[in-house]
């Protein structure tokens, strides 16, 4: 018998060791652009990789980009397929965590209705797959290895393509009857707002996402301003990205930090609502944008503070993720572990 810590609980997990046991489990953390994976053996990370998702983007190329990352990945790890207890797929937007099936996935829509635990079984042979929220498994991963181990109630935000949010209550991540509980990016910011991908007016995800940082750019740099953005992009509006925003502000231009500080204006908006929902003892933002740093914390900061007196949150509790992009591969390692204890 192996014992890792899972968070604040001590859970035993048979590892068998004679020839040939499963003892490896893979996740893999799916984006609207990017996506990402890990084989992991009780809870230690042994090999990672991060790849594009397929340009043309038809569900075939999603699933077999997805299983050919498998087996580079267990190349990677010096392992075979015969050593894997199970994969998990962590997907954006809802999914049916009973059947595998993908319901909603605003930022990859080419997958609606397939159902991917079935479509990479047939590939990969008969491995036991999950399939889970993207957000559900960062926090699961954050929960269980990073920045929530030594607390049980957790609000984690993955801010990226798009936004997805993640409840953890008692140690334990919670989605809802309908998969629908923390689906952060989804709440309403600003109601007269942009349109977000999920088809509604004003979306958190419409306004603080990935997108929304690059839109928010260019119409700064219309008005002729001044801007390291323009020095780090060659002028060109198609390179500015949240990563070259971030690095601008960094350097303390003052476009730039006029994008972060209204970013993370929306951003503390979001945070103030959710606090009176779930009463966190800490709130975890990941993915791209949070890799900003404090350009992007202090304005998040700044506006719960000041936004919700209320309920004596304490901002220095507002961190960032501890794994980094890596909570949502750990998380769906984790979404193996637990489903198959």
């Amino acid at each position: 018998m192996a014992r890792h810590l899972y968070g604040r609980r001590w859970i035993k997990t048979t590892l068998m060791a004679q020839e040939g046991a499963c003892q490896l489990s893979i996740g893999l953390d799916v984006g609207g652009t990017t996506f990402a994976g890990g084989v992991f053996a009780a809870g230690e990370l042994l090999a990672d990789g991060s790849w594009s998702t397929p340009a043309d983007k038809n569900a075939p190329a999603v699933v077999k980009a997805l299983a050919d990352s498998v087996h580079q990945l267990l190349t990677r790890a010096n392992a075979d397929i015969s050593e894997v207890r199970g994969l998990a797929v962590g997907m954006p937007g809802n999914v049916d965590r009973a059947t595998g099936l993908v319901k909603d996935c605003p930022n990859l829509p080419v997958v609606n209705g397939l159902n991917m635990a079935e479509a990479l079984q047939n590939r990969l042979g008969q491995l036991s797959v999950f399939v889970a929220n993207d957000a559900y498994c960062a926090t699961l991963g954050e929960l269980r290895y990073g920045a929530g181990r030594e607390v049980e109630n957790l609000l984690m935000l993955t801010l990226g393509t798009g936004i997805g949010g993640g409840i953890a209550l008692n140690d334990q991540v919670l989605r809802g009857p309908r998969q629908m509980m923390g689906e952060i990016g989804h709440m309403i910011i600003v109601p007269d707002g942009p349109k977000c991908g999920c088809g509604n007016i004003g979306c958190f995800e419409a306004v603080a996402g990935k997108q929304a940082v690059v839109d928010l750019a260019r119409r700064y740099l219309q008005y002729g301003r001044e801007s390291r953005i323009d020095d780090l992009t060659g002028g060109d509006p198609a390179e500015i990205t949240p990563q070259v925003v971030a690095q601008a502000a960094r350097q303390g231009d003052e476009v730039a930090s006029a994008v972060m500080n209204q970013v993370g204006y929306y951003i503390g908006l979001a945070l103030c609502n959710a606090i009176v929902m779930c009463d966190p003892d800490i709130i975890v933002l990941g993915g791209g944008i949070a890799a900003a740093g404090e350009v992007l914390f202090a304005p998040v900061r700044q506006t719960v503070k000041y936004r919700s007196p209320y309920t004596g949150f304490d901002v220095n509790n507002i961190v960032p993720a501890a794994l980094g992009n890596k909570a949502g591969i750990y998380g769906a390692a984790a979404v193996v572990e637990e489903g198959l204890a």
